[in-house]
């Protein structure tokens, strides 16, 4: 067996794991040769592979935290025509970022991403950094994204593991530590340490990923189109789909949302909307929305929602305010942990008081401004 080294906790997230503690893992050089020539022939055309490059990688790897292919390929190309070097997306503004991912979620990856290419720029002469210490200290750059730029673009031999490499390792040797503990965790970057083909690590380590992403799929595997499937214990054992092992799942807690479009038409007949920009501390940071009332984890009548005292300080600051009290969209959105119900009622005014705490935007510029997808569908509803 190769001998076992945790390059750092920056990398390896989890203190170092002994050789002790990982499992029997006869066949490496099998393994390893069976998943390259495999890879070489199966590999998908991804555009972020047939043009190797640090930045791409970062940004492709960055996209696609928590994202399917499919899905992230299309914002993948908005950045690379937008910003073709990490130098222009770091000149970018926030909000011109922002624009760009809507409707990816998890709007924090879009805010690091820019803060890592400025700092890329600012302290590194705009070559992305190729030690770990360095990728450290960029936002957003985890242990995963590190050791995919380390051997993607730089084929240096570092381990990576995502939610594909957990799935093929823990079916491959069958682990059953639960891959959301600190102790599970710790042994799987100690298990792809230990099966890592030095000579090749971009290629094993993408092989990997990928084996995770065709074959070794959550539901009903394709084990029989699998080349590691002669090693592969948990197919011996029939126990593939019961791998790999979640300890316990998060609670997801319900969260009820009221949102105003406020239309505010002028002498002239153009129509305005009042918007305004999420804080710090709280999903969709950065991002613009409407006026909202929440209550919390208790949904409410609108006969209740009207007695709100921020429902009449918003009246009250509106000429001629008409409030529709049903309804003109409603939508339910599904977070990691929360489950959102999200109502849109319509309040038509002929003005509005500048002390509101809003913008007034003519409605016809609102597609300048980045809006969480939750709002973007109840707006579907409307048109």
């Amino acid at each position: 067996m190769q001998g076992l080294r945790c390059y750092s906790v920056s990398l390896c997230p989890m203190k170092r794991t002994t050789a002790e503690a990982l499992p029997p893992m006869p066949h490496i050089r099998e393994i390893q040769s069976r998943l390259g020539a495999w890879y070489d022939e199966h590999a998908r055309p991804l555009p972020w592979r047939a043009d190797v490059s640090a930045y791409h990688v970062l940004l492709s790897e960055i996209i696609l935290q928590q994202t399917r292919v499919d899905q992230g390929m299309s914002y993948y190309h908005r950045f690379t025509e937008r910003f073709p070097s990490v130098e222009d997306l770091a000149a970018a503004s926030e909000d011109e970022v922002l624009l760009l991912w809507q409707g990816l979620g998890y709007y924090s990856r879009g805010r690091n991403l820019r803060r890592a290419a400025q700092l890329i720029v600012s302290d590194f002469g705009g070559q992305i950094p190729r030690t770990l210490e360095e990728l450290s200290q960029l936002p957003g750059v985890g242990p995963y994204t590190r050791g995919a730029i380390l051997s993607f673009a730089y084929d240096l031999p570092y381990p990576t593991v995502d939610g594909n490499v957990y799935r093929v390792l823990s079916r491959l040797f069958a682990l059953s530590a639960p891959i959301d503990t600190t102790t599970g965790q710790r042994l799987y970057w100690a298990v792809a340490e230990a099966l890592l083909d030095r000579a090749h690590p971009g290629r094993h380590n993408q092989g990997l990923i990928e084996l995770g992403a065709l074959c070794c799929i959550p539901r009903r595997p394709h084990c029989s189109e699998c080349p590691l499937q002669p090693y592969c214990l948990a197919h011996r054992s029939g126990i593939e789909e019961e791998l790999p092992v979640k300890q316990g799942k998060t609670k997801v807690l319900p969260r009820y949302m009221y949102y105003f479009l406020i239309r505010v038409t002028d002498e002239a007949g153009l129509s305005h909307i009042l918007i305004h920009r999420r804080g710090e501390g709280d999903i969709w940071q950065g991002l613009y929305e409407f006026p909202l009332i929440e209550t919390g984890e208790e949904g409410v009548e609108v006969e209740v929602l009207m007695e709100q005292a921020s429902f009449h300080r918003l009246l009250s600051g509106l000429q001629a305010p008409r409030f529709h009290s049903t309804p003109i969209a409603r939508h339910a959105h599904r977070l990691s942990h929360r489950q959102i119900y999200a109502s849109l009622f319509l309040i038509e005014a002929s003005g509005v008081d500048p002390s509101l705490p809003y913008r007034l935007i003519p409605e016809s510029e609102r597609g300048a401004y980045a809006f969480p997808i939750l709002i973007e569908r109840l707006l579907a509803q409307v048109r």
